[in-house]
């Protein structure tokens, strides 16, 4: 079956119906990532509406710049919750974080999200715009199950993060960016999953679950496989990880 390892599923305007044409194209399993308190909230209550959703709880660094640390203390709190299977999204992004001080704060969310999740054994969700380096560093010391969301790194770091195990999720992007060919090429089918990051834009379309289809199609021509193949190995990844 088809999985969408990471969107946001809340910020859709009819979320119930996605999920129900998602049944119907074949998707058997949606994880909805959040962004801060109020979205993490949002996840765990679609999660409780369908069986087929699961939530991902955590504070985005974009969020973190203004977000109280008690904050932290609220999603701590929710990772107890039934259906909430990883903390996401969460991680480092520079283009927000320009001076020292915002970088060391989004350090420290990310690095007290990461102690959370080994205290519960959950995975994370993580975000890496233009901190490739340091969160890849920061994941392989911490020991933690993760995955990487929309990476797009130096190949060095890539090879890193293959090296001690951590996850990829691939999205629409990888259609249109002819990068990310490459990137696909040396992570090993074991290691990845698909997601769609919804509701970003692709081609002018808000994407959906389904699309995630379309990516596995592109992961089959790149190794040399069948697209029945990489769905379902990236499915088993995807309850793996997840333990579902």
């Amino acid at each position: 079956m088809l999985s969408d390892v990471h969107n946001h599923l809340y910020a859709v305007d009819d979320p119930d119906a996605v999920v129900r044409e998602s049944v119907e194209k074949g998707v058997g399993l949606i994880v909805t990532n959040a962004e801060n308190v109020e979205t993490a909230k949002k996840c765990v209550q679609l999660a409780s509406r369908h069986d087929i959703v699961y939530a991902a709880v955590g504070i985005h660094p974009e969020y973190a710049l203004t977000a109280p640390e008690s904050d932290l203390d609220i999603v701590e709190r929710m990772l107890g919750k039934e259906k909430v299977v990883a903390v996401g999204e969460i991680g480092l992004d520079y283009k927000f974080a320009k001076t020292r001080a915002d970088r060391d704060r989004q350090k420290l969310f990310f690095s007290r999200q990461i102690r959370m999740a080994k205290e519960y054994d959950l995975p994370v969700i993580v975000h890496s715009r233009r901190a490739h380096r340091p969160v890849v560093e920061q994941l392989i010391g911490s020991d933690v199950r993760a995955d990487l969301h929309w990476f797009s790194g130096p190949m060095g770091d890539v090879l890193n993060a293959v090296e001690h195990g951590i996850f990829f999720s691939f999205g629409p992007a990888v259609l249109y960016y002819e990068a990310y060919r490459a990137i696909v090429d040396v992570v090993p089918l074991e290691l990845m999953m698909l997601e769609t990051d919804m509701p970003v834009r692709f081609g002018g379309k808000e994407a959906r679950p389904w699309w995630v289809r379309r990516v596995a199609e592109f992961i089959a021509d790149v190794k040399r496989t069948s697209i029945d193949h990489v769905i379902e190995r990236t499915w088993q990844n995807a309850r793996r990880f997840f333990r579902v």
